[in-house]
């Protein structure tokens, strides 16, 4: 009787623990960069999914059956917040899933788009007026590319972790764990690019549009032109001149251009002008998702700014 009892304890134990580690807790998160800092503190857990493909916009995404589902499926679900995906905002409002709406996280760093008071120095390209290539444009709205921060990231999975070790305290260790490292890797990261790119810091170049805003604040980079306040937009005619008019008049490095932006409007835009064009990529539309993700997306863009440097010698 005893050995059976015991059998039909340990059968037991074997299948509730079995039951807790298939209900591992599931991160969503709504976009890939986010994607990539999530990989980073549940590595070892889970692996996050991402709604939004990474070659598909951010702004003018339509969900589909799966990506209820996917919703509907998250205990935790990251998002940067309705300043940029308008179309989740409603979906989450009918919903008790836990979340981190990351522009409402106290301490993040948040630019704006256009330009704040004091980017006195910066010129953007203006789709008309008599004053083509000379405007300074002062912007209101929130520039959301916040990962391109590598404090902003630390603060999103210290984020996450505090979410993650209340809905799955048997993991909460390792979550420590995992932030600890990644906070290190962070710091190693920071001091690597502000060695690298320091030499950059007096260097003439472009951007298509204003995305690299918190890379560039964060190493002190600055760019001599912006040549669309969207990357949506469709310059006209006049745009265009303008823009190739201010390449004539300054002598530029190079040209990022955000992978993100359509190719055949860069190509209109700028014509046949002799400038060097780079493509850099904020998103990591080409990268796996992993736990070292991020620092390589990281890597990958600064890599892009000194291309631009490399050109210029």
């Amino acid at each position: 009787m005893i050995p059976m009892l015991r059998t039909i304890l340990a059968v037991s134990l074997t299948l509730m623990l079995s039951h807790v580690a298939a209900a591992q807790v599931t991160v969503v998160t709504s976009i890939k960069p986010l994607q990539l800092i999530a990989h980073a503190v549940t590595d070892g857990v889970s692996e996050p999914a991402v709604l939004i493909p990474a070659n598909q916009s951010y702004h003018h995404f339509v969900m589909k059956p799966s990506t209820v589902r996917a919703i509907s499926t998250a205990n935790l679900l990251v998002w940067v917040g309705p300043e940029l995906e308008t179309w989740l905002a409603d979906t989450l409002a009918e919903r008790d899933t836990e979340t981190v709406e990351v522009l409402a996280l106290p301490g993040l760093k948040v630019h704006h788009a256009g330009y704040d008071d004091h980017d006195d120095v910066e010129i953007l390209i203006p789709q008309q007026g008599d004053h083509a290539g000379h405007q300074h444009k002062h912007g209101h709205s929130i520039d959301p590319h916040i990962w391109l921060d590598t404090d902003n990231a630390l603060l999103i999975a210290q984020a996450m972790v505090s979410k993650l070790s209340a809905l799955d305290p048997v993991n909460a260790g390792r979550y420590q764990d995992n932030l600890a490292s990644f906070s290190q890797q962070l710091i190693s990261l920071r001091d690597r690019l502000q060695a690298d790119l320091m030499p950059l810091q007096n260097t003439d170049y472009a951007v298509y549009h204003n995305a690299f805003q918190y890379f560039e604040r964060q190493f002190n980079l600055s760019h001599q032109l912006v040549f669309v306040e969207s990357e949506e937009l469709q310059p006209g005619v006049r745009h265009m001149l303008a823009v190739r008019r201010a390449i004539e008049e300054r002598p530029l490095t190079c040209v990022l251009e955000d992978v993100t932006a359509q190719a055949s409007t860069v190509n209109t835009l700028l014509g046949n002008q002799p400038v060097n064009r780079i493509q850099a990529d904020t998103t990591g539309q080409a990268l796996t998702s992993g736990p070292q993700a991020y620092v390589n997306l990281m890597e990958n863009l600064a890599n892009a700014f000194k291309r631009c440097q490399v050109s210029s010698n």
